[in-house]
Parts: structure tokens; sequence; C-alpha cells
């Protein structure tokens, strides 16, 4: 458990929170320069194993895996010990790898990027376990301001290190520098982990319950794939009916993957839950259609309009730094400015996304990042502070989930939006332009949504008067 109560940066790295901090840095780091680099090796992996009919597969069945991964992640952390979940984690990871490294053809490579996302979701649901079990509640923001550089750094430098592999002809190089990266995650667990026995108790893994929730985001990220309106919102319906029958299979199952009641508003854990879910909800669609806008739109040259997007993440970073030392008064306006910045960034990338300049866009998407980063770590931290006693690592390891499920429903929305649009038809400037109006209007909803639970968070966390006793 956690170690004193010493806030401030110095606390969090000094003595063990060093190996603790490098260890759960790097179990992140895998998932997000994995998020950034597959799209820059991709046409050097079909151009060499064939297999282009299946282009959106291998990040298809990555996020799919991924999310069957975070939400076992509190269960596998209390069944095994976090040290033995991590290697188990690392290891899967690894091994999926090596399956993409060594893939004669297509079907092999998928069958890789679903063990590499099982391995991921694992390592990330299992890293935000650890900053609850690590470090205490006033050290938590500082230890996700370091996570968030991860991002930032990854969106920088994942797609120059993948392009410059690609370029060599080496792109199953990106997989093999996987190997130094498994032995410093056995290092570090070893030093930074506690050893602790195999629970009994923990019960068995629910892979009934996975399986659906699996297929619910399968049937989402497919729907993102097909040119049929009709058929995408099928899907996407499908996905809701699956992952609310997930829900209630695990509200009144013996062994839960997460949380009691996990999208009660009348809680702190599930409003935060719900603020998770809403806010990659709304930064999602624009997301993914920026760099193609930045390009068609505004001729910025494919080598730097994934940047463009990349400015969230730096702004998220920005904004994580400056506020992780803020005391609770400060958090709670935080908690409201941030969703306000959020909106704010949407709505003015919706007015510059096709009317220019460039640089205005590009301070918008900063601007809704910065939302992000003032906002993200101390709702996070509350929502770990306030989990039901016996449920702190389900509630810590659901979190990511909440997240990766807000990024697929936001992806496919945005793919059925934008065949909406046309784009379909080919992507001259008119059609671009009605696409940006579709994903920016749908944006705005989650966006006002986000608004409304973080008023909701805030108003559950506020300080009460304490009532005298009579």
């Amino acid at each position: 458990m956690a170690e004193g109560q010493q806030s401030g940066w110095h606390a969090v790295i000094q003595g063990e929170g060093l190996r603790r901090i490098a260890l759960i840095m790097t179990c992140v780091s895998l998932h997000a320069m994995d998020v950034f680099v597959i799209a820059t090796i991709l046409p050097s992996v079909v151009a060499d194993i064939g297999g282009v009919a299946f282009y959106a597969w291998p990040a298809a069945l990555y996020i799919t895996a991924s999310i069957m991964g975070a939400a076992s992640g509190g269960r596998v952390g209390n069944k095994m010990g976090p040290r033995r979940a991590v290697m188990l984690a690392a290891t899967i990871y690894l091994a999926g790898s090596l399956i993409c490294a060594l893939a004669p053809h297509m079907t092999v490579f998928l069958i890789g990027r679903a063990t590499q996302g099982l391995g991921t979701g694992l390592m990330v649901s299992l890293a935000y376990t650890m900053v609850r079990q690590l470090f205490d509640e006033n050290q938590r923001p500082h230890v996700f301001a370091y996570l968030s550089v991860i991002w930032g750094t990854a969106a920088l430098a994942g797609p120059l290190i993948a392009g410059l592999f690609a370029q060599f002809g080496f792109w199953r190089g990106v997989y093999w520098l996987t190997v130094p990266v498994f032995l410093a995650l056995l290092v570090l667990s070893r030093r930074a982990l506690p050893e602790a026995p195999i629970s009994s108790d923990a019960g068995k893994i629910p892979l009934e319950r996975l399986a659906l929730l699996g297929a619910a985001v399968l049937c989402v990220t497919i729907s993102g794939q097909t040119d049929f309106s009709g058929l995408r919102l099928a899907l996407i319906l499908a996905a809701v009916l699956g992952v609310g029958g997930m829900l209630w299979l695990d509200h009144i199952a013996r062994n839960p993957l997460l949380p009691t009641r996990p999208t009660s508003l009348n809680r702190i854990v599930g409003v935060g839950f719900w603020l998770f879910f809403l806010m990659s909800v709304a930064f999602t669609p624009p997301n993914v259609f920026l760099p193609l806008l930045a390009q068609r739109l505004h001729d910025v040259p494919p080598s730097l309009a994934g940047y463009v997007s990349a400015a969230m993440s730096l702004g998220w970073s920005t904004a994580a730094f400056f506020v992780a030392s803020a005391q609770p008064p400060l958090q709670r306006v935080l908690m409201i400015t941030g969703p306000l910045c959020i909106l704010g960034g949407i709505i003015g990338q919706g007015i510059f996304v096709v009317a220019g300049p460039i640089w205005a866009l590009v301070a918008m998407v900063f601007l809704t990042g910065l939302g992000i980063g003032q906002c993200h770590a101390h709702a996070t931290n509350h929502v770990m502070s306030n989990a039901k006693a016996g449920e702190e690592a389900l509630t810590a390891g659901a979190i990511p989930t909440m997240h990766s499920l807000g990024f697929a429903f936001g992806a496919a929305s945005a793919g059925l939006l934008a065949n909406i649009a046309g784009l379909s038809a080919g992507i001259a400037v008119p059609t671009l332009s009605a696409v940006a109006e579709w994903i920016y209007g749908f944006a705005l909803i989650p966006a006002i949504c986000t608004m409304l639970v973080a008023l909701r968070l805030v108003w559950l966390i506020r300080p009460r008067a304490i009532q005298p006793r009579s």
C-alpha cells in the first residue's frame, strides 16, 4: 500500500516510488505506442504479407481484445497478486508481438494483434490498480500527470519510430523491440511489487461475460468498416444491447468484473465512469478525421497531419502537470472548467476545421486537451477513493475499460456519420465539409453531457456540513 502521506513531485519519485512510477509508465507506454504505430506500419505489412481486404481488422481485433483484457484486470490482479498479474500480462503481450514479428500471412498477424490487445488491456488495467495500491490519495494526481506524458510522447515519437522501420523495409523490427521492454517489465515488477499469494477466493474469470463484451465491441468496430448505413446502425444497436446484457449479468454474478452499480448517477464511482465514457465519445470522432481534414482542406503534408490531432495529447499533458497539486476546492473548479474547455474546444474546432486558419484549428485541439488534463486526474482520484470496500481493485481496473468503450463507440459513430455525409463516394472538398459538420455536430452532444455529468460529480463530492447531534 502507499507509504506515507507526502505529496508533491519529489515525494512521488523518491525511494520505492521511482521504480513504481517506472513500472506503471512502462505498462501504459506499450498500449500508447501501439495506438500510434499500427497506422504507420500497416501499409508496409499489407505490402509484405498481403491481406489488404482485412486492412481494418488489425486495429479492430486489437481494441476488442484490449477492452476484454482491461475488463478482467481487476479480477486477475485480485486472484494472482500484482506481480504475477503484471508478468502474465507482459508475457501475453510478448507472445502477441512475436507472432506479429514472425507472421507469414495476415491470418497469423491478426492472431498476434488480438493477443497483443489482450495483454496491453490487462496491463493498463493493472497500471491503474497499482496507482491506487501504491500511492496515496494526495500523490495520485502527480502520478497521472506523469502518465499523461506517455500519451504525448507516444503521439510524437510513435509515428516517427514506426516510419523509420517501415522506410527501411523492416516493419517487423517494431515488434522485436518488445523483447527488451518485456525484460524491463520483469525486472521492474520483481523490484517494485511485493510477492503475493494466489487467492482462492477471487473466483474464476467469467469468460462468458468477457466474450459477450468482446462481441459487443467487435460489433462496434465492424460497424465502422461497412458502407451500408442500415447495417452500421444495426451493429451499433447490437453493441449497446450486448454491453447492457453484460452489465446485467455482471450485476447478478457472484464474481463481478465491475464494481457495484457502475452506471449509477447517485454514486461517485458511477458518475465518474459516465464522465470517462462520455468524454472519450466526445473527442474521438473529431480525432479520427482530423488528419484527413487537415490534409485535404488545409494542404497539411501527410507527414505532419497526424500532429494536428496530437496537439490534444500535448494539451492534456500540459494541463495535467499544472493542476496536479491543486487542493480540493480548486479540484472541484477544475472538474467544471475542464469539461467547459472540452466543449469550447470542440465548438472551436467545428468553426475552424473548414474555414481555417490551421493555427486556430490546432489551438482549439490543444484547448480540448487542456480540458481533459484539467479534470481527468482528479476525477480518477475521486473515483478510486470512493470505491466500495472490497471493490477497490475492480474500480481502479475498470477505469480504462470505460475509456476504451468510449473510444470504440465514438469511432463507430464517426464512421456512421461520415457515411451519411457521403464520404464513401469520394473525398472532395464539399464532401469533407459535410463530414465535418456531421462529426462536430454529433460531438457536441456527448460534450454537453460530459459537462452535465461533471456538475453532478462536483455536487456529490462537495464538502458537507456536519450536523450537530441532538
